[in-house]
């Protein structure tokens, strides 16, 4: 069923009885806050990671991930764990457990390219708005990746006291923090130029460190490409660079 253009919501109700009206804009404003909000869609809004190794499908739900806003350019890191309880069953051998997730984007560049572009929704779907690297790979392949997912783990059931910051090693204006390991659920942020905590705030800097020095050519390939699913939100985004 295609959305009306105009459309009674009925169930919304001033006091007088005016009821609100669902509205499609019929022109998006190009501005930058629109393209970093697509971008960071792009990163943070996967839900499940799945591929074939060996005709093996292995499936990957996030895990932990970061998202380091600096406003001028930001920056993802994630870890996708590799979901026994869904995959299939198979004698293979070849099942990764971790599928890790780098992702960049620059304003500049992303502002410039955008607004040199034709066609606008083309470039939002292209390669070249957010750079992403993929890597599915084994602990051996990253030995301090399970003491730092026990660490974050620790801290997130402990709790988090953040203190004024008087002085921070983290440059960034933003941080944003996504833990998740099926018993509970940690989502927040916070702004490292105000507030710290020292226990966190060196688990984000080795996990950083750890995953973007990781070689791009370690690990498994799967055998085609791989499945990414993403909340319907991105895609609405997408689809209003169709009414520029």
């Amino acid at each position: 069923m295609e959305t009306p253009k105009n459309l009674d919501l009925i169930w919304e109700k001033t006091f007088g009885g005016y009821v609100g009206i669902y509205k499609t804009p019929s022109k998006v404003v190009f501005t930058p806050a629109l393209m970093k909000k697509l971008a960071i869609s792009k990163m943070i809004d996967v839900k499940l990671i799945s591929a074939d190794f060996k005709e093996n499908p292995v499936i990957f739900s996030p895990l932990l991930w970061l998202l380091f806003d600096s406003n001028f350019n930001m920056e993802f890191v994630g870890v996708y764990a590799n979901d026994e309880d869904v995959r299939a069953d198979s004698n293979s051998d070849v099942s990764p457990s971790f599928c890790i997730r780098k992702v960049s984007w620059s304003k500049a560049e992303d502002i410039g390219n955008f607004q040199k572009a034709g066609d606008k929704k083309e470039y939002v779907l292209g390669e070249n708005q957010v750079v992403s690297n993929v890597l599915f790979i084994d602990p051996i392949h990253f030995p301090e990746i399970t003491q730092l997912i026990s660490e974050a783990i620790h801290i997130a059931q402990n709790g988090i006291n953040l203190q004024e910051n008087l002085q921070s090693k983290l440059v960034y204006d933003e941080i944003k923090i996504n833990v998740s390991d099926g018993r509970f659920y940690l989502n927040f942020s916070y702004k490292p130029c105000l507030m710290t905590n020292s226990t966190l705030e060196e688990w984000i800097i080795n996990l950083r460190n750890c995953i973007g020095n990781l070689p791009l050519n370690i690990g498994y390939l799967p055998d085609d490409k791989f499945r990414m699913s993403y909340e319907l939100s991105l895609f609405d985004k997408v689809s209003m660079f169709d009414r520029f």
